[in-house]
């Protein structure tokens, strides 16, 4: 019977064990990135050269944003960051949403008016043209959805939490 058999474990190596797999974490993503950007300079634009770092940077995200918000943690962290910071993490959310709305709308823009304008007055009017189109477009779309997702799983998360904490105290 492995009723009573528990296992000991160290918080303080469970610590540094926790602190040297985000260390690999961040070794990882940035070896990824170094891979992305070295390939996309060598080969070019064609994201077929650069599929496999951008898939272990998507799921390595989604996987962290899921574990976070189905473990309870991700309302605590979020609840510690707006205890200590100037902003909301819901603001941080909007505001990178609106970067990278601006981004797109920057790269779409310069790619129009570098590949399909035939003079400089038009390759200005083209980079205008869709840059403004695309940041009306993208920026307001990737805020909200950007927003909505974090606060649902927010919310989510606080939901497991509670709901862990009502179990911790019916065992009591």
């Amino acid at each position: 019977m492995g009723l009573f058999k528990r296992k000991i474990v160290d918080e303080r190596v469970q610590n540094i064990q926790n602190k040297i797999y985000r260390e690999i974490y961040y070794i990882v993503s940035i070896i990824c990135l170094i891979s992305l950007i070295t390939k996309m300079i060598i080969y070019g634009r064609g994201v077929e050269h650069v599929a496999t770092e951008l898939i272990i940077l998507f799921v390595c995200g989604i996987y962290y944003s899921y574990r976070a918000m189905y473990t309870g943690v991700l309302s605590e962290e979020v609840e510690i960051h707006d205890a200590n910071s100037k902003f909301r993490s819901s603001t941080k959310t909007v505001f990178i949403g609106i970067l990278i709305g601006v981004l797109i709308a920057l790269a779409m823009g310069l790619n129009s008016g570098i590949n399909y304008a035939d003079s400089n007055a038009q390759a200005i009017e083209y980079f205008f043209m869709v840059f403004l189109i695309s940041l009306l477009i993208y920026a307001p779309f990737l805020a909200i959805f950007l927003f909505i997702g974090h606060q649902s799983a927010v919310k989510k998360s606080k939901q497991i939490n509670d709901k862990m904490l009502k179990d911790d105290e019916d065992t009591w």
